[in-house]
């Protein structure tokens, strides 16, 4: 998956990050077909604004001036 994203490889570590916050709210046969997160919360995970992986997004920028744009396409 990394690799056919072409994601550099500084931004691995995020993509690990976000590949097991999604293992953590998919369900599983060893918690009899509950996320982990409902088993810990006790509430069913909220998945409804979850970006397809390789899609572009905005990502929010500081270095610009108040009037200047603050979001960049990443």
């Amino acid at each position: 998956l990394l690799h056919a994203s072409r994601l550099l490889k500084y931004l691995w570590g995020e993509a690990i990050m976000h590949i097991t916050w999604l293992k953590n709210h998919t369900s599983t046969c060893a918690l009899e077909n509950k996320t982990p997160y409902e088993v810990l919360f006790k509430k069913k995970p909220n998945l409804n604004n979850i970006p397809v992986w390789g899609c572009r997004v905005k990502v929010h920028s500081t270095s610009s001036s108040k009037l200047d744009m603050r979001a960049v396409e990443g």
